[in-house]
């Protein structure tokens, strides 16, 4: 990247779905045709599920200027050598376009959309529109291996209305005579190629075509989607640069607090490296002077799958996501379930809230992958509990830093307490769990560039509670709830202790002065006890 361009936020394409538009602009394009062309080649049906953010609309469109247009926007990218290809009629058909739609408002504008593909053919019957004789219709007049189908999302209309049971049954019969008809006319397409979130079941996508290839989980399609490491510093090194310099940051810090917040997705069990969420980092490289801002829950973490599922009754074991440790089977990431009925680990991994570490070739652990993610986890939690915490409801942030920085703790633990009070009803368990009091304190925080807050930072003693990091002061707290065999006094020895033996924060931050402060948490009494918060020695005696 020239010098010239190195900080022009609008070659950052944040937002665009469409390819030709990227490379007539002369933005960044991470080139991923090397492997766009291993699946183009390919000539089964495929089907890809990745969450949303990640890029599955654009690589849609990318196909679709290749099959269109051959290499007319492929100038400089690796498939320019490969691609030998003529070009094909194409029908992309995104279906989250239409997830909002009534069922016969969804029937009538898919019907339209096969007919808009084929506008060089004559198609007079709009009397009855119905997406499988609509196609019919069409196909019967094409020549074999003539068209190349792509579809997008193509269970958005069905994850939209999961709880809304006669919509659903009207919609997948329109969807199953509509893949049937596919079916039946395969040898017309030579290429189909779906995705989606979910693989559902009681939709014949699934069963009609009997070659159809899953590569969701396939080690070689890792990193189809997302950043790799070696990505984020080959094209993007001089935002890297130039957000370090906006943040005061070294470089270095830069990037490691990027793998921290945005990166840690794997989408095949065996795969070598992870991958960053693109929308998080174009995001962050476009508004640095945000910092570290959790872009994805704000964007897709909330997603009509996931919020009709947390409106479900059988949605409250979704929370309990602090004890959370499962193993998966290869075999179960890849089975249907039906769409209101997903198993939550399946649910969580399809959404994007865990992803993969390889246990064995065919055993996954299922982890969170990165800050963000587990941020937004959390928010999922305070919002099914209706929690909305915002610390501008108790302080300025200007008061709270200068008092982080001032040593002021009692003014800490009554901003704390002002939240709990205000988001917590009296009847609630909250304060029988110390990893949820301290969630719903780090939710109301702020995440701006003078004051960055960090939950249970790893160290090789363990992790800490929470750290709070102004532009001078590295603060450290470590809960601990009180029980009925353990008083207040009990449990503020034993979070003492803690600190004293883990050391945590000590030599993290060099240029910041070290506070660490214990606290307890009285879960009789709703509230963190101010007379029993007492600050942690640098060393040990």
């Amino acid at each position: 990247m020239e010098n010239s361009e190195a900080y022009e936020r609008n070659r950052l394409p944040l937002g665009l779905l469409e390819f030709s538009n990227i490379r007539k602009s002369n933005m960044i394009y991470v080139d991923k045709t090397k492997l766009l062309y291993d699946i183009v080649s390919q000539r089964t049906p495929l089907f890809l599920s990745r969450p949303r953010r990640f890029g599955k609309s654009l690589l849609i469109n990318t196909m679709n200027c290749l099959f269109e247009s051959g290499l007319e926007y492929f100038k400089g990218l690796d498939i320019e050598r490969l691609w030998q290809d003529t070009t094909y009629k194409v029908v992309h058909l995104d279906f989250s376009n239409l997830a909002r739609k009534s069922v016969e408002g969804f029937r009538f504008c898919l019907s339209d959309k096969i007919i808009d593909s084929f506008a060089s053919e004559r198609y007079d019957d709009k009397t009855e529109l119905y997406p499988d004789r609509v196609l019919d219709k069409i196909l019967q007049k094409r020549d074999s291996k003539s068209i190349v189908l792509l579809i997008d999302e193509y269970d958005a209309p069905l994850t939209h209305n999961i709880n809304n049971n006669d919509k659903l049954q009207e919609l997948m019969d329109i969807l199953n005579d509509f893949y049937a008809t596919i079916k039946q006319y395969t040898d017309k397409f030579r290429l189909i190629f779906i995705t989606g979130v979910t693989k559902t079941s009681h939709v014949s996508i699934f069963s009609a075509f009997n070659n159809l290839v899953d590569i969701s989980l396939k080690k070689e399609f890792n990193t189809l989607l997302g950043f790799t490491q070696n990505e984020i510093e080959h094209f993007f090194d001089p935002y890297i640069e130039n957000a370090a310099k906006i943040l005061q940051m070294s470089k270095k810090d830069v990037y490691q607090r990027l793998e921290q917040y945005y990166d840690g997705f794997q989408f095949s069990i065996n795969a070598d490296e992870t991958v960053y969420n693109p929308w998080s980092v174009l995001s962050f490289l476009k508004y640095s002077e945000e910092g570290f801002k959790n872009y994805w829950f704000q964007s897709s973490g909330s997603s009509s799958l996931i919020m009709q599922y947390l409106k479900s009754d059988n949605s409250s074991n979704i929370l309990q996501y602090t004890d959370f440790t499962s193993e998966i089977s290869e075999n179960k990431l890849l089975d249907r379930f039906e769409i209101n009925s997903i198993p939550r680990d399946i649910l969580l991994y399809q959404t994007g809230y865990f992803t993969l570490r390889k246990k064995t070739n065919k055993l996954a652990q299922l982890v969170f992958p990165n800050t963000e993610v587990e941020d937004s986890i959390i928010q999922l939690y305070l919002e099914k509990k209706n929690i909305r915490p915002d610390i501008e409801n108790y302080c300025k942030i200007s008061d709270l830093i200068v008092n982080i920085d001032n040593k002021n703790i009692l003014y800490l633990v009554n901003t704390f307490n002002a939240i709990l009070n205000d988001c917590v009803s009296s009847d609630s368990n909250i304060f029988e769990d110390e990893r949820s009091v301290r969630d719903i304190i780090y939710t109301a925080l702020p995440q701006v560039i003078a004051l960055q807050k960090i939950k249970e930072r790893m160290t090789v003693k363990g992790r800490s509670d929470l750290e709070m990091l102004t532009r001078k002061t590295h603060l450290v707290i470590e809960f601990k709830r009180t029980y009925p065999s353990r008083d207040a006094r009990a449990s503020l020895a034993e979070a003492f202790r803690q600190m004293q033996r883990t050391r945590y924060g000590v030599g993290a931050f060099p240029s910041h002065t070290l506070y660490r402060f214990a606290m307890v948490i009285s879960t009789e009494e709703k509230k963190i006890l101010p007379n029993f918060c007492q600050e942690v020695p640098l060393t040990v005696d």
